[in-house]
């Protein structure tokens, strides 16, 4: 609700000559009454002149003649498959210098496949690709609690199904948890069973702040309510205080070597989402964000591919050809984000020990000023870990250069930024 309505290019310039236009024409009327009554013209007569003059010179079919024009460019452009709502956004359009586009589903498949786990300390590569639960687990075990665990919170932890049909399988929810549950059912696990021996009470859904989701369930009897917790690296890896093990044992956890996988995962491309549990008292019938705040059980990492769209690729030279700059914005990790980033053709190139040069955090953007976020966005071609308040931030950002902004994206997250833009 605080996004400004913006002017566009055109309707500035409309503005602007309609303001030099009626002082001209003020100016000009002001004139004749004064000759016309310096030369002995009743003062009646000259003021009626001037007003007539005033009137004469107004151009009323402007704003017609411009709806118009712009009209017929929409009617253009519905030939062409695009919907136009309103009609200065024909210009603007042809004008925009700076794409900022959301990653996910924008940029990539969006068609999600869990190809690396990590837990207990050991790596574990996932084979098969698509929706069905076609391939394995290497290493898998049912007696390696922290793989099966992590297996189980992924599905569990989850608002996602996969209905199969004889045209395949189809996902209702989100690709990323879809993912989730094949990976599950790569491991034996299915979502039905699972789902009747640890009944779900109550959800923590995600939200983009908060960036993590929890699900509270019942053990049965009087054994203590699970938690299990899904989310960002930097989330769990801030709560986590233990770490469960292959032979379901507890130990300190040690985030650096967790950090040094989430790298080597990221630098494949993949996102990469964190697990962990918690156990509540048996009584415990509501799930707060208080609840999960600390004293998190670390269980394991899931890396997912989610490649980016051919097209895509194709329409970042295209853009790139015509002058136009090219802004990556995403949720994920900053190595995910360069990865892709590089796949896209943006531009990236990973500096020596430190693949996420240049990408800008949503930590980054926090700890800059306005005048400061203006000089560095403009140089930057990929942003991760940023919030949607951030987004709309960095449209701001560029706006303020003088840049003509334009963005995609197909998340409520993005909504905020889209109506900015």
């Amino acid at each position: 609700s605080e996004a400004d309505e913006l002017a566009t290019p055109l309707t500035r310039k409309i503005a602007s000559f309609s303001h030099l236009l009626l002082w001209a024409i003020l100016a000009l009327a002001g004139l004749t009454f004064i000759a016309g009554v310096m030369r002995g013209e009743k003062a009646a007569d000259m003021f009626m002149a001037a007003v007539a003059l005033a009137v004469g010179a107004i151009p009323e079919g402007l704003p017609a003649a411009v709806t118009v024009i712009l009209a017929m460019g929409v009617s253009r452009m519905a030939a062409r498959g695009a919907i136009i709502r309103k009609l200065p956004a024909v210009e603007t359009l042809g004008g925009a210098s700076v794409i900022c586009s959301d990653k996910t589903g924008t940029l990539t498949e969006n068609q999600m496949t869990v190809t690396a786990i990590f837990a207990g300390g050991e790596s574990h590569p996932v084979s098969g690709t698509g929706y069905r639960p076609e391939g394995t687990i290497e290493g898998f075990s049912a007696h390696d609690q922290a793989l099966r665990t992590t297996l189980l919170a992924g599905l569990l932890c989850n608002d996602t199904s996969i209905e199969s049909s004889e045209n395949g399988e189809k996902v209702i929810g989100d690709p990323t948890e879809a993912a989730l549950i094949v990976a599950a059912g790569k491991g034996g696990l299915r979502l039905d069973d699972q789902a009747r021996s640890l009944p779900r009470i109550d959800t923590l859904p995600f939200e983009s702040e908060h960036q993590y989701m929890a699900t509270l369930h019942d053990q049965g009897g009087s054994n203590p309510r699970l938690v299990f917790f899904k989310g960002s690296v930097e989330a769990v890896l801030e709560r986590a205080v233990m770490e469960l093990q292959s032979d379901g044992t507890l130990q300190p956890v040690d985030p650096e070597s967790i950090r040094a996988e989430v790298e080597r995962l990221a630098m494949d491309g993949m996102r990469v989402l964190a697990m962990a549990c918690k156990e509540l008292p048996a009584q415990t019938s509501t799930l707060t964000h208080q609840d999960v705040s600390s004293e998190l059980i670390f269980i394991g990492l899931t890396g997912m591919i989610d490649p980016p769209r051919p097209e895509a690729v194709q329409a970042v030279q295209a853009f790139h050809r015509a002058g136009v700059k090219v802004k990556m914005i995403t949720g994920d990790h900053a190595v995910t984000a360069a990865a892709i980033g590089a796949q896209l053709g943006l531009g990236i190139e990973a500096c020596p020990g430190r693949p996420t040069c240049q990408v800008m955090t949503g930590a980054d953007m926090t700890r800059l000023s306005d005048e400061e976020l203006m000089s560095k966005a403009a140089d930057t071609a990929v942003f991760a870990r940023v919030a949607p308040d951030q987004k709309l931030r960095l449209v701001m950002a560029l706006q303020s250069l003088g840049e003509v902004v334009a963005m995609t994206g197909d998340g409520v997250n993005d909504a905020p930024a889209l109506k900015q833009a």
